[in-house]
């Protein structure tokens, strides 16, 4: 019952949104943006920390209320806020927040009321229907009084019910439904809407608005004859086809003085002329263009319509945006005449906000918006001018979210009411575009239409910015020469912490002997894109930043201490730089008497000499063929080193005993001499 009471509701609140001007449109505010090396923000604005917020009440040239809110011209009043959470570094608290007014002077509006009183009136449809009419016309009452809103009744069935004239009598209009109209058999839709243009041509004021609200299933099966002179105009699409029903043309003037009528089906009364349903649909659907026509806004409710009855139906509605369906009993309708008084009283009717979120901004919750995203309140002021909670004012309020953009419909507010939505952003850090320490405007462009009706009344954006870091980096050396480190070490910085996909390690950075090998980086190149280095991830945890330096040599071990972003690599030398003093004891061993003779002095010089030349050589040849497998800068293996300088030990010690028998053959062939 409750849906059917909703659906109905929202019906009736399109009555005074669609139509004509009911409310002049406020202008909206075209607030001015900054975008430069700070990053995105409102011109006219007030930094906290990581936020920024429009300046609210200190900005010349804009309307505020007393309590610092933007003013469209005492209709709407509006703000738009952030802060920073106070338990999560990352996160902050965005907040919706608006007023609505009384209309004054109220608008003046003639309403009829067209209800089906075919033989289903009856029992709970019957008082569904009275005692949504009695809350609807106890509820503006005082404009009622006043004379701004008056209201008239017309009920047909197979005859018609009328109060003739407009009325502001609320116990009048409320007997009448009781007392003055009776439920029988017949659907003479066409009759209903004829009374109500007489209403409007001859008892409704010029200066109102006219506004009808047809109540049926909308399947009319009686209508009048045309008149015989009456002009037959062409469907132009005005009327359109549904479920397969089509009008071609149409009539507008019909002998309504005459006892005779179409019917879709004989009976006892000898006035009924049998007609194709076409017929009658097609005469129906006339005297609403007629209405149309005469400037009033009609509006239509399918009470579970058949498809022909839809036809109809929604034919009735202007656009539409004005049918809606309920449910047989009526049910929704005291919920419909709410609305309807809202649209009456308020100046916010039947509100919508429209909020997108911002470039690079992270709407939590998005996909899965539930109430557990958000907090929705209603506030009212008390008789001392305080704010309080007022849950009855967000208990229609439908808030939903697609594609990082929330909706908010169904706001009705007047004087003194107010609603707060409060939800939590962040921004995207991980996001390889993401700048560091710059102003990110929380959302798009945001507005606030108070009926439906187009109007778009912009709030002021907030801005929000997250930290970024520097690395420090230095390389050292050690066991090894200055004029022996390579130009340039290469390296890559790898982060932890990631919650999405998203870069994990950079680009092959260089640090260069040039340089001293001690750099300070502000940026990384990640893919070939330079990329600032943020504090935290999309959780507000922090990142865990790390440096491997890469292709270290087989000769070194390298190892990386960390202080907080300051990365020291330490590169030890664990190869071996000179021979051991074996390599020139087996001469002397094997013949003791060269020891003493002054060739023998000079081979201990020689040996050393070619084991530091041998060395030497090493570094370079192994440099050169390390260069097939890494870049020149690579230093040898150590275990290659060793290698080939024992072979030239060797080498050397073969000849020096080749030199010492060569002597001692020498010098026996002089003792024989």
């Amino acid at each position: 019952m409750k849906k059917i009471f909703k659906l109905f509701l929202l019906f009736l609140i399109l009555i005074f949104v669609g139509g004509g001007a009911v409310l002049a449109k406020a202008e909206t505010i075209d607030f001015p943006y900054m975008n430069d090396q700070q990053g995105e923000y409102i011109k006219d604005g007030v930094t906290n920390g990581n936020t920024h917020n429009y300046d609210y009440g200190n900005v010349a040239g804009v309307s505020f209320d007393s309590e610092g809110y933007v003013n469209y011209d005492n209709k709407a009043y509006v703000k738009k806020s952030v802060k920073e959470n106070a338990e999560k570094q990352g996160l902050f608290d965005v907040t919706l927040d608006v007023k609505g007014n009384d209309i004054n002077p109220p608008r003046d509006i003639d309403l009829v009321l067209v209800i089906d009183f075919s033989s289903t009136m009856s029992g709970e449809k019957l008082l569904n229907t009275q005692n949504a009419v009695h809350q609807f016309l106890t509820s503006i009452a005082e404009v009622l009084q006043e004379g701004h809103v008056r209201v008239g009744l017309v009920c047909y069935n197979r005859n018609l019910y009328s109060t003739q004239t407009f009325s502001t009598d609320a116990n009048y209009l409320d007997d009448f439904l009781v007392n003055g109209a009776k439920s029988q058999s017949g659907t003479f839709t066409q009759k209903g809407l004829i009374e109500a243009e007489r209403m409007f041509t001859e008892d409704g004021r010029g200066d109102a608005e006219h506004m009808l609200v047809h109540i049926g299933d909308g399947s009319a099966n009686r209508s009048y004859i045309p008149a015989p002179d009456a002009v037959e105009y062409p469907n132009n699409g005005e009327l359109i086809d549904y479920n397969g029903y089509h009008t071609s043309t149409y009539h507008e003037d019909f002998q309504t003085d005459s006892p005779l009528y179409h019917t879709t089906s004989a009976g006892s009364d000898t006035n009924g002329i049998v007609a194709n349903k076409n017929v009658i649909n097609d005469d129906t659907l006339g005297s609403v263009m007629k209405l149309k026509k005469s400037g009033v806004i009609c509006y239509s409710v399918g009470v579970a319509p058949s498809e022909r009855g839809e036809y109809i139906a929604k034919n009735i509605s202007s656009n539409p945006s004005g049918y809606y369906t309920i449910d047989e009993n009526l049910e929704g309708l005291a919920e419909v005449f709410k609305n309807l008084q809202n649209n009456i009283l308020k100046t916010i009717p039947n509100g919508t906000i429209t909020d997108p979120m911002g470039e690079g901004i992270l709407l939590q919750g998005s996909g899965n918006f539930t109430e557990q995203n958000y907090k929705l309140q209603g506030w009212r002021k008390d008789s001392n001018g305080v704010w309080q909670e007022a849950p009855d004012l967000v208990q229609d309020i439908k808030v939903t979210e697609a594609n990082q953009t929330i909706s908010v419909s169904s706001i009705a507010l007047g004087s003194d009411e107010r609603i707060t939505l409060s939800y939590q952003v962040r921004i995207d850090t991980e996001n390889s575009d993401f700048k560091g320490d710059s102003w990110y405007l929380c959302n798009g462009r945001t507005t606030l239409d108070p009926n439906k009706s187009g109007e778009e009344l912009d709030f002021p954006i907030p801005s929000i910015k997250a930290p970024k870091i520097s690395l420090d980096v230095e390389k050292v050396w050690e066991n090894i020469d200055k004029n022996q480190t390579p130009d340039s070490i290469e390296f890559i910085v790898t982060r932890q912490q990631v919650t999405s996909e998203t870069w994990t390690s950079s680009d092959i950075i260089k640090l260069t002997k040039e340089e001293d090998f001690k750099q300070e980086y502000k940026t990384l190149e990640v893919n070939a894109q330079n990329v600032d280095l943020p504090l935290y991830n999309n959780n507000g945890d922090d990142f865990t930043y790390q440096v491997e330096e890469i292709k270290v040599p087989d000769e070194f071990q390298s190892t990386v201490t960390q202080n907080g972003n300051k990365f020291t690599i330490k590169n030890t030398f664990i190869g071996t730089t000179t021979e051991p003093p074996t390599t020139t004891e087996p001469p002397t061993t094997t013949e003791p008497p060269t020891t003493t003779e002054p060739p023998t002095t000079t081979e201990p010089p020689t040996t050393e000499s070619s084991t530091t030349t041998g060395s030497s050589s090493e570094i370079t040849n192994s440099t050169s063929n390390e260069d097939t497998k890494r870049d020149s800068k690579h230093l040898p293996n150590a275990g290659e080193k060793v290698t080939k300088t024992a072979l030239v030990g060797l080498f050397f010690i073969i000849l020096a005993l080749i030199f010492v028998f060569a002597r001692k053959f020498m010098l026996k062939n002089k003792e024989k001499k």
